[in-house]
């Protein structure tokens, strides 16, 4: 090997690049290693196509260079969404993302959510390589409010805001583990019809409660794309912890599983399950606003957001301390040059349980549909239309979602 090339790269650095290379100058040539190469190249999200090559040194016998040729894409977005329900009504959002600010690798977000019932902002900040070793550190400030009688859910206002540190260790090429600490306080405000789980959570700990919020996970990632994987597996491990430091005492573990298979150059099936049970190491009442809830965009599509699972006895969902939900979908480009235009379907399945609940599948929601998927110029499009297939008396359904982005 003599050297290794990075062509393309007008506004990426090239140690950004450089740094996910795994085949080095003056060292014997190994295809594994090239092909790694350009797979970590790719991960990164910040090129429309990474190609490479292996041109033999011209008047030797025993050297080439490896040229990595990137073309790069537009990483920052702002993007926004929009879709309808009997609940909600017009929902809204929007936020703007750029992956690589001054072709640093860094990524900055701002996400904004809103409706009629709920309001979501969130700030982060992603360094990747916080030091030589790649352990990244990802910053998060947040606030997030629910009015839950708009959802004609319950008389009831949540409200949670709060700031969180994460750095993320890389044990091999494929896993990592992370490590996090934050703080939040969330607060609700109940009415005269409140419904009695939510009245006597706040007897028991009063409107507000603090908590100090210890994060551990660990992620395996070989996908080729993050974007639009095509083959590879993800994993992740999730343990949150309010620890005994304030009043929030309690563990919620998730894991997560995606596999994609490329059935041929123009067909994959994609794959996702997750599982999570939450309790507390108390013996108190598991806090009411961290149950995991099921329905909607990334759970069940077809059906209502967080409206699946255990209600009260006046039919108010409440979501659960146990999930379940999976989905298979299977995507193909359609007709023409342009391969990030794909058509997709899909199954989606899942529900959630309280805590004095029988985990039962025969519990568990399904729905099928179908949707495009589109990298387009302007950014990213999905339009989906989704029917459920199994349902309980008093499932809200919300069939259709679409959302949009404009790149630059």
């Amino acid at each position: 090997m003599r050297h290794v090339n990075i062509i393309g790269n007008t506004h990426t650095r090239d140690e950004v690049i450089r740094r996910e290379i795994r085949q080095f100058e003056s060292a014997w040539y190994d295809a594994d290693k090239v092909r790694l190469s350009r797979d970590r190249i790719d991960r990164l999200g910040f090129f429309e196509k990474v190609e490479v090559e292996t041109p033999a040194v011209p008047a030797t016998q025993d050297q080439i260079d490896v040229n990595y040729t990137v073309k790069e894409k537009p990483n920052g977005t702002i993007q926004a969404g929009a879709g309808y329900s009997s609940t909600e009504h017009l929902v809204l959002s929007g936020s703007y993302t750029q992956q690589n600010v001054f072709g640093t690798g860094h990524a900055v977000g701002i996400q904004v959510n809103t409706s009629y019932a709920t309001r979501t902002v969130a700030l982060t900040h992603v360094d990747p390589y916080m030091t030589q070793d790649g352990i990244s550190r990802t910053d998060e400030v947040y606030e997030r409010r629910s009015n839950l009688s708009r959802l004609n859910l319950a008389t009831v206002d949540i409200g949670t805001k709060g700031f969180s540190e994460r750095f993320g260790v890389p044990f091999t090429e494929f896993d990592t583990v992370f490590l996090g600490l934050g703080i939040e306080e969330n607060d609700i405000t109940l009415s005269t019809f409140s419904p009695l789980r939510y009245i006597d959570y706040v007897n028991q700990f009063g409107n507000t409660a603090a908590g100090l919020i210890a994060t551990a996970g660990w992620a395996r990632d070989n996908r080729d794309n993050v974007i639009a994987p095509t083959r590879g597996n993800y994993q992740r491990a999730f343990l949150e912890v309010g620890t005994p430091a304030l009043d929030l005492q309690y563990y919620k573990a998730t894991y997560q599983y995606q596999q994609f298979l490329p059935l041929t150059n123009r067909f994959t099936v994609a794959f996702n399950g997750q599982v999570g049970y939450g309790n507390t190491y108390s013996g108190e009442t598991f806090p009411i606003f961290k149950n995991f809830y099921a329905g909607g965009i990334g759970s069940v599509r077809g059906f209502e957001a967080g409206t699946l699972g255990p209600r009260d006895t006046n039919g108010n969902p409440l979501g659960g301390t146990r999930e379940m939900n999976g989905s298979v979908e299977a995507l193909a480009p359609l007709p023409g040059a342009d391969r990030s235009l794909r058509a997709l379907v899909f199954v989606d399945a899942g529900d959630v349980w309280g805590a004095d609940e029988t985990v039962l599948i025969s519990d568990l929601r399904y729905s099928t549909g179908f949707g495009i998927a589109w990298i387009s110029p302007i950014g990213p499009l999905k339009l989906s239309l989704a029917f459920p297939i199994h349902r309980q008396p008093g499932d809200l359904v919300q069939r259709f979602q679409f959302q949009i982005g404009t790149g630059f």
